[in-house]
């Protein structure tokens, strides 16, 4: 116990020594941010008060605080934690303090205080009902029920907190049984039975379509007995068709046929019939069956439905009806008519139906200004240069120092420089939210400059700032991925494109199917590359070295860019969906052009993909001094596949 007092003693002589006057170095302040965090942990405030002064100006010294608070919150004062959150609310855990206080308040009746630190933008269920009480002991009577309403609609269960809110709601005669129907519905569609089950005991004249929307999500079959589904309602539409889009999932082609009968005996409500679209119709467009444009038609002749109208023309386009394309890009919402995607295809669909026409000419001009995968389409198509102009934004260096000082970035920036990347990540993100277009620019460079390309890709495109080029595309891993790249006689622009799409740069990026590293290699793809390849790979762990990921996923590459013939629109598919797919899909469709078959890529996630990499490829050989078109020559046709 004498030794303990003394090396305190110790301690305590040295502090006071070490901050009399004399500010602590960051190298001190880490250690003592370190010392007193792990005391924390036990429950020890010891170290934390003894450093206090010390560690005033560290940029991670609100952790200590929020852990310190966090830990009695229970009994602290309002006045101090209103204080807290006042000075440390940007603190990405700070929402958790947040729920936690304004529960106790809200069980004390603290309105006042509630309303002071309550912000819809937490995102938590219990809050918003606890808001709504608040609303309705205030006075604010309509504006509590419409709370209410809006968190009863939901097809999962509420906290046990919003039972007042519901009750008062109810209570006052706004809970009608077509509410109770419409939240049942959504319950099932979003995979909740047991709270759909709680809801039909509730219903009284549709109790009995409410029993039977559980059975047939339990067994789509029942819909071969028709005469369970009597009398004709929009009701029982309703149950029929959410029947026929479960059947979708596993028989589409007897929930076709099923469809036709049942169209003929019941009413679909409006948004009934687009949702059987979207199940039967799509499922019939991702399999390149031409029955899914009747079906569209039929059952969204106003083009709701942006996918549905979408996957319309994508079918029209591998039939080859280019007429009916072109007519029916003419019909596109705005929403998409805008899009360059639609303007190139309408412009292309015109060229192929009416080939003496100049009007396509014209209209690829304009979008052959875009720097995108259509905007390159459109410069081939009229055999211009494509437009890759970079244009860094010109910020102010207050903007720059303003964004340095904010206390999120400086903790990211601490972080960082710690090596804790992932928690420096979160408070990247997390500061992000509270700067304008000219600040994430700021902020996007910063990481640039730090070498950090991953949050300064994410950061730009936050901003919408596009035409900065080097911190959209940069250069990382240069020596590395070319020589790799050369050494696989693959183009390095490809590599670098790959890898930009793949992780950004992110090098210890994790998927969730398990992928890892610069260049996201599956564990087995991994193995087997390096057993083939002749790469060392000292353990699974390894794939995360950035120099080791970027050997094997370009020897990966070379290896799926031979199975397809030198062929990178193929292969670059393959590299995402995994080569069986393109396989697959190259059936029936040799006799597409690249750019149908692209588009018909029933991937959503692939086609994007394949349209991104192309796209960047063209961007790296700029940069890398080795121009390369979207699509060499021999890549446009499929025949030798």
């Amino acid at each position: 116990m004498r030794g303990r007092l003394v090396l305190l003693c110790c301690n305590l002589f040295l502090c006071v020594y070490a901050f009399d006057g004399t500010a602590a170095t960051l190298a001190e302040q880490r250690r003592y941010y370190d010392e007193a965090k792990q005391a924390l942990a036990k429950g020890n405030t010891a170290p934390y008060r003894m450093y206090a002064q010390a560690l005033r100006d560290y940029p991670l010294e609100p952790y200590l605080a929020y852990t310190e608070l966090n830990a009695r919150l229970d009994t602290a004062g309002k006045t101090e934690v209103d204080e807290f959150l006042t000075a440390h609310g940007d603190l990405p855990q700070s929402r958790w303090m947040k729920l936690r206080w304004l529960r106790t308040l809200a069980g004390r009746g603290d309105w006042q205080g509630f309303i002071r630190h309550y912000d819809p933008s937490l995102d938590f269920a219990e809050l918003d009902c606890l808001y709504g009480r608040y609303q309705l002991e205030n006075g604010m009577t309509a504006d509590g029920y419409a709370t209410a309403e809006r968190l009863w609609l939901i097809g999962k269960s509420q906290p046990d907190s919003c039972n007042l809110l519901f009750d008062r709601w109810a209570a006052a005669g706004k809970l009608t049984q077509e509410m109770l129907w419409q939240r049942t519905k959504l319950a099932m569609e979003a995979g909740n039975p047991a709270l759909a089950s709680s809801l039909t005991k509730q219903l009284t004249t549709l109790r009995r379509q409410g029993e039977l929307l559980m059975d047939v999500a339990k067994k789509p079959q029942l819909l071969n007995q028709p005469e369970r589904f009597l009398p004709a309602s929009e009701a029982m539409g309703d149950v029929v068709g959410f029947g026929l889009r479960r059947l979708a999932r596993q028989d589409p082609e007897r929930a076709l046929a099923m469809l036709e009968d049942y169209a003929r005996r019941l009413q679909f409500s409006e948004s009934e019939k687009v949702a059987l679209a979207r199940q039967i119709g799509l499922i019939l467009a991702r399999r390149f069956d031409s029955r899914a444009l009747a079906v569209m038609a039929k059952y969204d002749p106003q083009l709701r439905d942006d996918t549905l109208t979408e996957w319309r023309a994508r079918l029209l386009l591998r039939l080859g009806r280019w007429d009916e394309v072109y007519q029916l890009t003419q019909r596109f919402p705005e929403t998409l008519a805008s899009t360059n995607r639609w303007r190139y295809w309408q412009a292309r669909s015109l060229e192929l139906a009416r080939p003496q026409s100049e009007q396509a000419a014209q209209l690829y001009r304009p979008v052959a200004q875009e720097r995108d995968f259509y905007g390159f389409l459109s410069a081939d198509r009229i055999q211009a240069p494509y437009h890759l102009r970079s244009q860094p934004l010109v910020l102010d260096n207050r903007v720059m120092q303003r964004v340095r000082n904010v206390a999120g970035i400086r903790r990211a920036m601490e972080l960082h420089a710690r090596g804790q990347i992932v928690d420096a990540r979160r408070e990247w993100y997390h500061a992000s939210h509270l700067f304008k277009r000219d600040e994430l620019v700021a902020q996007a460079r910063i990481a640039y400059d730090m070498g950090w390309y991953f949050p300064a890709i994410r950061t730009i495109s936050q901003a919408k700032y596009w035409d900065d080029l080097d911190i959209r595309f940069p250069m990382a891993h240069r020596s590395n991925l070319v020589q790799a790249a050369n050494q696989r006689d693959i183009h390095p622009s490809w590599v670098f494109a790959i890898t930009r799409q793949e992780s950004a740069f992110m090098a210890d990026a994790r998927s969730q199917a398990g992928a890892s590293g610069l260049m996201q290699l599956m564990p087995a793809t991994a193995k087997e590359t390096a057993r083939r390849f002749g790469i060392p790979l000292a353990s699974p762990q390894h794939v995360l070295n950035p120099d080791t990921n970027i050997q094997l996923g370009a020897a990966y590459l070379s290896q799926i860019y031979g199975q397809f013939n030198g062929n990178r629109v193929l292969a670059s598919a393959a590299y995402n969906a995994g080569p069986g797919r393109v396989r697959q899909w190259l059936q029936d469709a040799r006799h597409l052009s690249f750019d149908v078959w692209i588009e018909n890529i029933p991937f959503d996630e692939t086609r994007q993909y394949v349209q991104n990499v192309l796209t960047y490829a063209v961007i790296y050989g700029q940069k890398l001094n080795a121009p390369q078109p979207l699509v060499e020559w021999h890549e446009r046709f499929f025949e030798s596949q």
